[in-house]
């Protein structure tokens, strides 16, 4: 009998904070919140207020330690069927980018959630049972000044939001590129970073302004019985 875990499928909101960069260093921050390690409370220095979080990551935690508790247990939800978003919010220079990409998808240990997760479904995939046939199709878009453009196809830049009863909401004519491995997404998320910067004079202020979605589909057919399960995972940066 499976044991199905509830903690991959509730809504989780975690709390992660940065440490303090360089200039803050300089100019002698301090750090004025009290985080316990391992905790799920805030609490503010000289005050009363006390904030309450389903985690919270202190400044010292690692890239994996974040994946491994708030985006990780998504995957084994998407893989059986179902839907998974994770979406990282805060103000500018918060570490929003860092946290959902890190400063290089290629580096193993600052690697953040998206190109963590794809290393998680292509693992699913691959101790799949040999009888079932998957699909992995990617889409990036940014959305910016309620335009919608498609980050793998430039020319498409104000695609339109649709939703009908055999697809759900879904966005009308962006590119679906297939791929068959780890480096064919990663491929595609440089290209659409690519697209990205090129569009514009000051990426800093327009990144800021722009939410940045990525999305992931994965269909399976069991060739026994041809049922056929299709679950998408929506990763989402938004702007700030």
């Amino acid at each position: 009998m499976v044991v199905e875990d509830p903690h991959e499928e509730s809504i989780k909101v975690c709390c992660r904070f940065r440490p303090e960069n360089q200039l803050e260093r300089e100019h002698g921050g301090r750090i004025s919140v009290d985080c316990p390690d391992g905790g799920t409370s805030v609490y503010v220095a000289g005050s009363d207020l006390t904030f309450v979080f389903d985690r919270v990551f202190r400044w010292d935690a690692n890239q994996k330690e974040v994946y491994d508790y708030a985006a990780k247990p998504i995957i084994n939800a998407v893989l059986r069927g179902f839907n998974g978003t994770v979406f990282a919010y805060g103000q500018t220079a918060s570490g929003k980018t860092f946290t959902m990409e890190g400063p290089d998808i290629e580096d193993k240990t600052h690697q953040g959630v998206i190109p963590r997760m794809v290393w998680s479904i292509f693992d699913g995939i691959y101790h799949a049972d040999e009888h079932i046939e998957f699909l992995v199709k990617v889409s990036i878009v940014e959305i910016y000044n309620e335009r919608i453009r498609d980050l793998l196809d430039p020319k498409r830049d104000n695609l339109k939001v649709h939703e009908d009863k055999a697809r759900g909401v879904f966005i009308g004519e962006v590119t679906e590129s297939y791929v068959g491995c780890e480096q064919e997404i990663f491929d595609a998320m440089r290209a659409g970073h690519y697209n990205r910067s090129m569009a514009v004079t000051n990426m800093n202020e327009h990144s800021s302004r722009s939410h940045l979605v990525f999305m992931l589909t994965v269909e399976q057919k069991n060739l026994h019985d041809r049922s056929v399960k299709v679950g998408k995972l929506h990763l989402v940066d938004l702007a700030g």
